[in-house]
């Protein structure tokens, strides 16, 4: 009779194929997170920035809607907000937070005169400008032209 030979099939991983999977994804994971966390921070800002746009087109137009001359958007640099407010009754309509949008974005710099933007019913604004910026440097400059249109820039680190 003949002998039986008894075959050894392995069914997992070995310790060492085990270890060096960890050591790979451990690799990929240390190059791809602060690229996704600058990623998300700009996509943040984007949104802050386009934001802010309709937020100074929907004045505007309530402005032309209602035929009066009373609406005003100010920005506040050190608050890191900004606010729209009926001058006629001094009641404050609205303020919007940017941090409401992620952390680390910042109201940079207002060129509006007294970082204030008035709107008039016949559809115009004060010239001016509003720069965010967000923790890796990146920047959205928002620009409105006396004829009401804004659109924005965006420099992106």
């Amino acid at each position: 009779m003949g002998r039986m030979k008894r075959t050894c099939i392995s069914t997992g991983f070995s310790l060492i194929e085990l270890m060096i999977v960890i050591a790979l994804i451990s690799i990929v994971a240390t190059i791809a997170v602060p690229t996704w966390q600058k990623s998300t921070a700009n996509t943040n800002l984007k949104t802050a920035a386009r934001e802010m746009m309709a937020d100074l087109s929907n004045a505007k137009q309530q402005a032309v809607g209602e035929n009066l001359d009373v609406y005003q958007l100010a920005f506040n640099v050190t608050g890191n907000n900004y606010a729209l407010s009926r001058t006629d009754t001094g009641v404050t309509l609205w303020t919007k937070p940017l941090t409401s949008f992620g952390s680390g974005i910042v109201i940079d710099s207002v060129t509006f005169t007294g970082a204030v933007v008035n709107f008039q019913k016949r559809g115009t604004v004060s010239l001016g400008s509003v720069v965010l910026r967000n923790g890796p440097g990146s920047t959205a400059t928002i620009t409105a032209t006396i004829t009401g249109r804004t659109y924005v820039q965006f420099t992106m680190q």
